[in-house]
C-alpha cells in the first residue's frame, strides 16, 4: 500500500496525455507501475497489459479523466493470439504495436480478426521498417519517437506514407520548437514531456482473484451468451473449473447422466444458474468469512422471499450476491458493475433497490440488520421473515462448509 496523502490507496498504473492539434486531450497512454518498482518486462507482458486493462475497467481511482477518453495500452504477441484477448469495448481502448512484435503472418492474421471486431491499432515506435507493411493498412495510428529520427527523415516517410488514412502522433516532444516543427508538418496529435509527464494513477484495487470470473460474467450477461466462449473461460481458470465441476456434480444438481466435460458442467447448470455461481465463487474468493457467510445468507433469503412473491428466485438471488461487492471487495456496487452489462431492471435493484427486486433486497437487508443486532421487534413483527433468513443462513453456512477445501 502506498503512504502519505493516499492513504490505503495502491499504485495502479501511469499515465500520460495524447493532445491533438488544438492542445485538447485526445487520449491517454496507460503505462504498467507496480509498488514493487518492477516493469512490464519484468512481470511478462501478458500479466501487466491485464494488469493495465483490469485496473482501468474496475478499480476506483482518483483520476476519473483516464475512462473519458480512449486508452493507448501496450500488448504483447500472446496476448494479440489469445482467443480471449481484451475484455473491453473497443470504443475504449486502442492497442499499441510496440517494436519488440514480430509481424509474422500469424500475428498479422490475428490483428486483422480484431480489426475486423472493431479494434483500432497504433504502430509504436514505428522505424518505418518493410516488415511492417503487412499492417499499414490495419494501423489507425502511426506513432514516431522523434528522438530517434531527424524530422526531414520523419517528413519523407510520411510523404511516403501519406495515401495512409491513419492519424500521425509525434512521440516525446521535449521542447516547444518540436511542437511546432511536428505540427506544421501535418502531424496530428502529440505526446512528451513537453506537456505531461507520466503521471501515477492512485486508486483502490478490485482482488486480482476475481478478474476471470469478471471476464466470465460480463460473457455471461450478453443477451445471447455463446456457449463456446463460456466453456473457453472456464477451462483457462482451472480453480474455478474445479470449484463448478463439484457445484454441478453434488447434491443439488446431480443427475443420473455421469459428467465427463466443462460442456456438461455448463449445460446442467444452465446460463442463468452459471451466471449466479461465478459471481459467487468471484467476489467469495478474497472475502473475510464473516463476510462471505452473510453475502450467501442475503442471496439465499432473496431468493426465498422471491419464491413467496412469484418472482424469478435465480434473479432475486444473483441481485442479492452482487449487492454485497462493497462488503466483500470494499468497492462501491456501481464501480464493480461498470464493466458488466446487466439489465437496467438488475442494476436499478441492486443499485437503487428499485422495482420488485429491489424490494425484496430491501426488505432482506432490514430483516439482516435486525438478526444482527437480534432486535426482539423482528421477532413480534415478522416471524415468518426472521424464519426465512434462518433458514438461508444455514443454507449458507452448509455451502460454504462443502465449497472448503479438502
Amino acid at each position: 500500500m502506498t503512504q502519505g496523502n493516499h492513504g490505503a490507496d495502491s499504485l495502479l498504473l501511469a499515465s500520460q496525455p495524447i493532445f491533438d492539434r488544438a492542445n485538447e486531450i485526445y487520449g491517454v497512454e496507460l503505462f504498467y507501475r507496480n509498488e514493487a518498482g518492477l516493469g512490464a518486462l519484468d512481470v511478462g507482458e501478458s500479466l501487466a497489459t491485464s494488469e493495465v486493462v483490469y485496473h482501468l475497467s474496475t478499480a476506483i481511482t482518483r483520476r476519473a479523466n483516464i475512462t473519458k477518453v480512449p486508452a493507448f495500452i501496450n500488448v504483447s504477441t500472446n496476448l494479440l493470439l489469445s482467443p480471449h484477448f481484451l475484455p473491453v469495448s473497443p470504443s475504449q481502448v486502442i492497442i499499441e504495436l510496440v517494436e519488440r512484435i514480430v509481424p509474422s503472418e500469424t500475428l498479422i492474421h490475428a490483428v486483422q480478426r480484431l480489426h475486423d471486431q472493431g479494434y483500432r491499432f497504433a504502430l509504436d515506435d514505428f522505424a518505418f521498417s518493410q516488415q511492417w507493411d503487412g499492417l499499414l493498412s490495419l494501423a489507425s495510428y502511426i506513432k514516431v519517437d522523434i528522438s530517434t529520427l531527424s524530422p526531414v527523415t520523419v517528413e519523407a516517410y510520411k510523404k511516403r506514407l501519406s495515401h495512409l488514412d491513419v492519424k500521425w502522433v509525434a512521440e516525446r516532444v521535449e521542447t516547444r520548437a518540436e511542437h511546432e516543427r511536428y505540427l506544421e508538418m501535418g502531424f496530428d496529435l502529440f505526446q512528451g514531456y513537453f506537456y505531461a509527464q507520466p503521471k501515477p494513477v492512485y486508486g483502490k484495487k478490485i482482488p486480482a482473484s476475481t478478474l476471470q470470473a469478471t471476464v466470465l460474467l460480463q460473457a455471461l450477461c450478453r443477451p445471447e451468451p455463446e456457449l463456446g466462449e463460456i466453456v473457453a473461460l472456464i477451462q483457462s481458470d482451472p480453480e474455478l473449473a474445479l470449484k463448478l465441476t463439484r457445484v454441478a456434480n453434488n447434491a443439488f444438481h446431480r443427475q443420473q447422466a455421469p459428467i465427463s466435460s466443462l460442456y456438461d458442467v455448463v449445460t446442467r447448470l444452465g446460463f442463468r444458474q452459471l451466471t449466479s455461481w461465478v459471481a459467487m465463487l468471484g467476489l467469495l474468493g478474497e472475502a473475510q468469512s464473516e463476510h462471505a457467510e452473510l453475502a450467501l445468507t442475503r442471496a439465499k433469503a432473496c431468493e426465498l422471499l422471491a419464491k413467496e412473491h412469484e418472482l424469478n428466485a435465480q434473479d432475486a438471488y444473483f441481485i442479492g450476491l452482487l449487492s454485497t461487492v462493497d462488503l466483500l471487495l470494499g468497492v462501491t456496487g456501481e464501480e464493480f458493475l461498470k464493466g458488466i452489462e446487466l439489465d437496467a431492471s438488475t442494476s436499478d435493484a441492486i443499485l437503487h433497490r428499485a422495482g420488485a427486486y429491489g424490494h425484496i433486497l430491501h426488505r432482506v437487508e432490514g430483516t439482516e440488520r435486525q438478526f444482527a443486532m437480534h432486535d426482539i421487534t423482528l421477532y413480534e413483527d415478522n416471524s415468518s421473515l426472521l424464519g426465512l433468513y434462518h433458514q438461508a443462513n444455514h443454507h449458507a453456512q452448509e455451502l460454504l462448509a462443502s465449497l472448503a477445501p479438502a
